[in-house]
C-alpha cells in the first residue's frame, strides 16, 4: 500500500506517516497491572527495533530528560524502572526513539511513556507503516493493552509528530481532510477531556467526558460502557471483543488511511464511531484544546470541527 507523504512545513518534515498507538490506562505507572502492560509493550516494541533506536530520555522528579545514546545497559536500566517506577509527578516519563537524521529531531520508531494527573498513564507507539509484519506488532500491543486498565486506547495509521515539534500540532487537522482515518492527535492533546475533573473548561449540563479517538482499533474502558447500547449494529467486518473491563472494536483485517483521493471505503470506521456517539469526546473541549485550540490559526476553528466529524 502506498504511504501517504510526510506532512510538510516551510519546506522541512514535519510530521511523518505512522502507525501508532495512543493509550490511556486508568492508574499511574506504578499500579502493578500498568507496569506488566507497559512492560510487555516495551519488550515488544525494543524486540522489533533494537537496531533502529538511539535516543533515551527519562524526564523524572531530579531528572531533566536530556536525551542520551541508547545502550544496552540504558535499556536494561528503563525496563527495570518501567517494573518499579520511581520519582513520580505528573508529567514525570520516559521517550525512546530513533537517531536524529537531518530531516527530523528524534523519530520513529517512538516509544513514549508519561504519567498525565494523578490517575493516567499515556503510552504512544509509533513505527514505520511499512515496518515488517507491522500487523502482527500490533496485535502484540493490542494483548498487552487488553490486561490493563482501560481509559481508552486506539491503534491504526497516522501522521506522527515529534514532541520537539508540539508547536506545530495545529498543522495536524489539515491532514483530515483527505486522510479520513488517520490518527493525528499528539498523546497528550485530548487527555484532559477523558474525564469531567481534569478539564480546563467547565462542563455544561450536558457535556459528558468521553474517549481520545477512534481508530482501526478502538479501546473503550469501563467507566463509559453504561453509556453505550447493547447489542451494537454493526458490520460484519467489524470484529467486537465484549468484556467487562472493556470494548474492542476493530474496523476489519487492516488499518487504511481513508484517503478520499483513492475512494477508500471506511464505511465500518463510520459505523463504530456511529456506535460511539455516546462516549465520543466533547466537542467544545476539542474546539478549545486540541490542535493548539481554535485560536491557533484563522481556519482552526473550521480545521478542528471538519477533523471531529470526519467519520459522521
Amino acid at each position: 500500500m502506498p504511504m501517504p507523504a510526510p506532512l510538510m512545513y516551510d519546506d522541512e518534515i514535519a510530521a511523518l506517516p505512522a502507525f501508532r498507538t495512543l493509550a490511556y490506562l486508568d492508574g499511574a505507572p506504578d499500579d502493578p497491572r500498568i507496569a506488566l502492560a507497559v512492560g510487555a509493550m516495551f519488550d515488544a516494541f525494543v524486540a522489533r527495533f533494537r537496531d533502529d533506536l538511539g535516543l533515551i530520555s527519562m524526564r523524572l522528579v531530579g531528572r531533566s530528560g536530556k536525551p542520551s545514546k541508547v545502550t544496552p545497559k540504558a535499556l536494561k536500566d528503563l525496563r527495570e524502572w518501567i517494573s518499579a517506577p520511581d520519582q513520580l509527578d505528573s508529567g514525570a516519563g520516559v521517550r525512546l526513539g530513533s537517531l536524529n537524521t537531518d530531516e527530523l529531531p528524534p523519530a520513529m520508531p517512538w516509544f513514549r511513556l508519561e504519567q498525565r494527573y494523578d490517575d493516567q498513564t499515556l503510552v504512544e507507539i509509533s513505527v514505520a507503516p511499512d515496518a515488517p509484519d507491522v500487523l502482527s506488532f500490533a496485535d502484540e500491543i493490542a494483548g498487552a493493552l487488553a490486561t490493563a486498565p482501560m481509559i481508552c486506547a486506539a491503534q491504526g495509521f497516522g501522521f506522527f509528530l515529534p514532541t520537539a515539534y508540539d508547536s506545530l500540532n495545529w498543522l495536524l487537522p489539515r491532514l483530515a481532510e483527505r486522510y479520513k482515518t488517520a490518527l493525528l492527535h499528539t498523546l497528550d492533546m485530548p487527555s484532559c477531556g477523558l474525564r469531567r475533573a481534569h478539564s480546563t473548561m467547565p462542563y455544561t449540563d450536558d457535556m459528558k467526558p468521553g474517549i481520545a479517538d477512534i481508530g482501526w482499533r478502538t479501546f473503550v474502558g469501563p467507566e463509559y460502557l453504561d453509556r453505550l447500547p447493547s447489542p451494537f449494529d454493526l458490520p460484519y467486518d467489524v470484529r467486537v471483543e465484549a468484556g467487562e473491563a472493556m470494548l474492542i472494536l476493530t474496523a476489519g483485517d487492516a488499518p487504511m488511511w481513508g484517503d478520499v483521493q483513492k475512494a477508500e471505503n471506511i464505511d465500518s470506521y463510520r459505523a463504530i464511531a456511529a456506535a460511539l456517539a455516546p462516549v465520543r469526546y466533547p466537542y467544545a473541549i476539542a474546539l478549545n484544546q486540541n490542535f493548539g485550540g481554535d485560536t491557533a490559526a484563522p481556519d482552526q476553528a473550521d480545521l478542528i470541527k471538519a477533523h471531529f466529524h470526519r467519520l459522521d
